[in-house]
């Protein structure tokens, strides 16, 4: 079984919405999910509007390549598109960031979008704990 922690975020106008509908994805996808609170935060570039983000923790027999393509068909099917990104508009962004105890995304893994809720389910930060 592979454990890991996915990065959730949305800034668009629907974004309460969007960050609902993906837990209860996930949950539908995936065994054990943990999900933390949904919170706020400005974006990377300064410049788009802000985004709700939340943490997931969850379990899967699938591979990393198999888990990601879920994650990103999802995406596809909320409405990302390369133009969405382009205008700053993201309706669901979905990332996994630690696989297993290895941190697979190291940018992520330090941004505040994605510690201020990996610290709710890991409150050490120490990603060997899942």
């Amino acid at each position: 079984m592979n454990t890991f922690a996915i990065s959730l975020g949305s800034n668009s106008k629907d974004r309460n919405i969007q960050m609902n509908d993906a837990i209860q994805y996930l949950n539908s996808i995936f065994e054990g999910v943990l999900s933390s609170t949904i919170y706020e935060t400005q974006a990377l570039n300064g410049k788009d509007a802000p985004y709700l983000n939340a943490v997931a923790v969850a379990n899967t027999h699938l591979s990393i390549v198999e888990a990601t393509k879920l994650l990103k068909e999802w995406e596809s099917q909320c409405g990302r598109t390369t133009e969405s990104k382009l205008i700053g508009s993201i309706p669901i962004d979905l990332d996994i960031v630690v696989w297993n105890g290895e941190v697979v995304r190291e940018k992520d893994f330090s941004c505040d979008f994605f510690t201020q809720g990996y610290l709710q389910l890991v409150p050490s930060g120490n990603e060997d704990l899942f």
